[in-house]
Parts: structure tokens; sequence; C-alpha cells
């Protein structure tokens, strides 16, 4: 429906519809889906789009992982969509912004950097949400008809990016810096006047680089710029001061053109937000919308991914010793009970194979965590012969997201190699890598955890891992000592 401004809002019907199936979805904290409700009626089209649940969270007084939730519950019931927006660390422009996981691809190119980039789910891929067009109609919806100041500064570039060294937000700095935004159409060209600062670049989008330095003139210099192979030509240095700059396109295609000056050669910080990697890790991803997978074939790298392994020795003698129908009763509760601990920590299982299970989880703090709690929900509390013997392993390290079977998966040797670290695990038993160890053993949320199972002196030990080159050091945790 639109108002008498003219402004699209929502479908009161679709949302009436829609709205108890949200509420419906799970316990929410009081507030919390209101605020989105009214969000969604009430909110400027541009703070629809690339929503971060993060800041969205944080700017209103809620919970982080609880808005996740409710963000992926939204889009399961059709009030908004996910994107898995391609973020090139270089420029900070989102390169793509595909619907799905499973429309991501190994490499991604930049036409700011004129260059191609691997993606990677924990440092270029960061996730967001879009009202669904079926509840409000915005003029994002369209990328293509959008004004030049539109595309550019609402969709083109990460809005979670900060300026190292300046504390400026990447968006606010792009609109300062503004030098040419135009249309360049198919066989034509413009002219522009600039007034070059002292020191920098004017750089932009499609790639072009003009270098300022030396001593400032007041001679107004002559400079025409080519488009071609995805770039401006050529590229160039000048001296401060003016310049009659024009540009041409030769090409059968009109070119968005945004070019801007920066005085600096700017290095990133990134606000916080919901990356690719963490949303991988989420149970509630899993369980809204965990048909999005890779697409078969591809692998989408992550360059520190942490893995638990767990086994559980004893199974097959009670297998014998209780019958088929008894021991798999009693190994599913196990599973179900690791399965739980697993989610409460903060990971995933991502498969189960035989008596092990294969979890994953976005930090080695996490997944020792939840490793310790199985083992002391594990401890001794019956006779031996009834009893299943946990042995597990973490390690963390680079891996491939892969499709397997139409779920998500992990490739790589960083899974060979945890896995193998379980194997190293005796009975009642944690190995845990250097890479891991590193890092939990400073961690003052695992402290109390690690003192009981007296393992913050724990000495390296080197053991030799089949199918690893090698020696790996490990650390052996049993609780009790």
């Amino acid at each position: 429906m639109s108002t008498s401004s003219g402004v699209d809002r929502v479908d009161g019907d679709r949302l009436a519809q829609l709205r108890p199936q949200l509420e419906g979805a799970r316990a929410w904290s009081a507030g919390l889906v209101d605020a989105l409700v009214d969000a969604l009626d009430g909110e400027d089209e541009a703070q629809l789009i690339l929503l971060n649940p993060i800041a969205w969270a944080s700017a209103r007084g809620f919970e982080t992982d609880e808005t996740i939730a409710l963000f992926l519950h939204a889009t399961r019931v059709g009030l908004l969509q996910i994107h898995w927006n391609v973020r090139c660390g270089g420029c900070g422009e989102l390169v793509a912004t595909p619907g799905g996981l499973n429309q991501l691809e190994h490499d991604f190119y930049c036409d700011s950097c004129a260059r191609s980039r691997p993606t990677t789910l924990d440092e270029s891929v960061e996730v967001s949400f879009t009202i669904s067009p079926a509840l409000r109609s915005i003029r994002f919806h369209e990328p293509e008809s959008l004004s030049l100041a539109d595309y550019f500064f609402d969709f083109r570039f990460s809005r979670n990016i900060s300026i190292r060294g300046i504390d400026r937000d990447l968006i606010p700095f792009l609109r300062e810096q503004k030098e040419v935004l135009t249309w360049l159409e198919a066989g034509g060209e413009q002219r522009f006047e600039l007034d070059l600062p002292e020191i920098g670049w004017v750089v932009g989008n499609p790639r072009t680089m003009i270098a300022i330095e030396g001593e400032a003139t007041t001679q107004v210099r002559e400079l025409s710029l080519d488009y071609g192979a995805r770039a401006f030509l050529p590229r160039t240095t000048l001296a401060p001061g003016p310049v009659r700059l024009t540009l041409r396109n030769p090409t059968d295609a009109r070119v968005r053109v945004f070019l801007y000056f920066t005085p600096i050669v700017t290095f990133f910080d990134y606000l916080p937000h919901l990356s690719g990697h963490r949303l991988l890790n989420d149970s509630e991803f899993r369980r809204c919308l965990g048909t999005d997978v890779v697409r078969p074939g591809t692998g989408i790298p992550i360059k520190d991914n942490t893995l638990l392994f767990t086994d559980l020795r004893g199974s097959t003698e009670m297998y014998e010793r209780i019958g088929d129908s008894a021991a798999f009763a009693l190994v599913s509760q196990h599973f179900e009970t690791m399965a739980q601990t697993i989610t409460r920590c903060g990971g995933v299982v991502v498969k189960t194979m035989g008596d092990a299970i294969m979890a994953s989880f976005n930090r080695p703090v996490d997944a020792t965590r939840a490793a310790l709690a199985i083992l002391d929900d594990h401890a001794p509390k019956q006779p031996d012969e009834d009893r299943l013997e946990p042995k597990l392993g973490v390690h963390r390290g680079a891996c491939i997201v892969v499709n397997q079977n139409d779920m998500v998966d992990y490739f790589g040797q960083t899974v060979n190699i945890a896995a193998r670290v379980q194997g190293a695990a005796g009975s009642d038993e944690l190995c845990v890598t250097e890479a891991v160890w590193r890092e939990v053993r400073e961690d003052p949320s695992l402290r109390k955890a690690l003192e009981h199972a007296d393992a913050l002196a724990l000495e390296p030990e080197r053991v030799q891992l089949k199918g690893v080159r090698e020696a790996v050091t490990v650390y052996r945790i049993r609780p009790g000592g």
C-alpha cells in the first residue's frame, strides 16, 4: 500500500498473516518482535536494506544472538530477505549481494580495484538482511534503477567499515571526498573541472588512479582518460592544482562513474557485523535456512575455523554385550546430550559418523568449553561396563566449506588434523593443538574449567599423526588431572 505522500508502507494483511508465525517460532524477549515490525513499517527505505543485526541490536538494547535468531526466523517466514554480501577488502565495495550461500563463487572481481580476490567467509562475506518486496516495496529492490547517490552511498559500499587512522566511517568519508559522480553514456565523453589537493590520489569505480604529488601549480592541465578493460586509462601522476578532466567511454554500454579523493592509503577496520563464517556456525541458521548450502563443486574458503571431533570408546563391546537396539538407544542418548552441549556453547553439529561427531565453532574457546562440558557430563557415574568413554580433539585453521549430500561440510588439512588429534586422545581425554591452546589457556571464561581439569600447567607433547608429514604439538586435558 502507499500513503498520500507516495511512500510505500507494509502490506498490512500480509504482516498480520506472517507476524504470528514469527512470534510463535520461539520465546522472544519483550519488545523484540514489536521493534522489528515497527522498523519494517516506519523506517526510511535506506534503513531497510543491508540490515546488520548486530548493529541493529546494539542500537536498540537487545541481545545480539537473539536478534540474529529473530532476523533468521523473519527471513524464514517471509518478512526479510537474506544477502551474503561479498566485500572487497581493498576498497570496501560490496562487489556482489547474492541472495543465498549457494550463489557465492570461490573468487570475485572488483571493478574499483580491477582485480580478482578469493571469497573468504570470515573476512570478505558479510551477511545482511533486506525487507521482503512482498511485504513492502522499496526502490532498493531494483538497484539498476537507483540514483547514482543512492547506488554508491546507500547500496554499493559496506556500512561496516571505518578508516584506520582518521576515525571516520567509510561512507561519510566517500560523500565528502566525491570528485565525480555521473553516468558516462556509451560512446560519450564528459569534462570536469577539478582542483587537486596536496598529496593523495583520485580513485574510484571504474578503476582509476591519479596520483597527486610534487609542487602545487596554478596552471590548468588537460587530462584525458579512456574507459576500457574495466578501468580508466592511463594511470597518471599530476601535481596539485587545477585540472580539466575528460572522461571518454568508447564502449557500447553506459557506465556509472564515481571518483573520489583520498589523502591516505586507506586501511580498514571493521565494525561488528555478521560474517558468513559466524552464521554458518549458528544453530538457528541451520534450523531456519539449513537447505541453503554452497553449490555442488564449489568450495568457499574460511581462513580460521575451529573443529571439534568426538568419539566413544566402548561402544563396540556394548553392542556385543546388550544388543543392537539397546546399544543404539544408549548411543543416541549420548549423541543428543553432546549435540545440546555443542549448541549451547555456540557450535553446530556438522555430521555424525558411526559413533563420532564432527562439530564446527567460530572460536577455539567455545569448542574447548563444549569439549570440557562433554567430558564432565560423561564423568564416571555408573559401573565401568556400562560406560561410554568420550575421546575428543580440537584444532583450528583454514578450511573450505563444501556441499556434501546437500549439507554444509568442511574439507582440507585442518579437518584431517582435527580428526587425527581426536584419534590421539585417550579415554575421557581432550587433545587440543598448539594453535588452540595458545588462545584458550589465557581466556578468563575457561580458567575455572581448566583449573578443575588441572590443565593450566600442561606440558606439550609432540605426536606423529597418520597422514600428516610433520609431528603436531598437542596438549592432553583430563578432568581431575
